[in-house]
C-alpha cells in the first residue's frame, strides 16, 4: 500500500502523505516517496500530511531536517492533520529550523483542504 498519492480537489492536485500508524522506518520510506513526487512535479506542490497515531522519532526528525532543504522550495503549502499537541510543537520548531511558514497544522481535514485549495495564504 502506497502512503503517497495524488488527489484532485477543486481543480487542484494535492499530494497526500499518510504517516498514520507508522514507525520511524516507515515514515522515512513514505518521506522518500513524497520527496520523489515533489521533485517530479517540480514546483508549487500542495501537500496534505496525516500524522494520526504516528510517533515522530528523533531519527525521523533528523532525517527530515537533512532532506527537506532539497525540496522545500518546491512546496507551496503543506497542511498537517491529526496531530497531537507534542507533534504540533515539533512542527513549530521544524518550520523555524527550515524557514518555511506555510507548514500549518489543522484540526480537521476540511480546514486543511480549504487552506490548500484557497489561493490566498491567509489562515482563518
Amino acid at each position: 500500500m502506497s502512503r503517497v498519492k495524488h488527489i484532485q480537489i477543486s481543480g487542484k492536485e494535492i499530494l497526500s502523505i499518510d504517516y498514520s500508524g507508522c514507525k520511524a522506518e516507515e515514515m522515512i520510506e513514505a518521506f522518500n516517496q513524497a520527496r520523489e513526487e515533489v521533485l517530479r512535479v517540480n514546483g508549487n506542490c500542495l501537500i496534505l500530511t496525516n500524522l494520526a497515531n504516528a510517533f515522530i522519532t528523533p531519527i525521523f526528525l533528523r532525517y527530515a531536517e537533512q532532506e527537506m532543504p532539497k525540496v522545500k522550495h518546491l512546496i507551496k503549502k503543506n497542511a498537517f492533520i491529526n496531530m497531537s499537541f507534542p507533534q504540533r510543537m515539533i512542527l513549530k520548531g521544524f518550520t523555524l529550523f527550515i524557514g518555511k511558514k506555510d507548514f500549518v497544522a489543522f484540526n480537521t481535514y476540511e480546514e486543511a483542504i480549504h487552506y490548500l485549495v484557497t489561493d490566498d495564504n491567509t489562515i482563518e
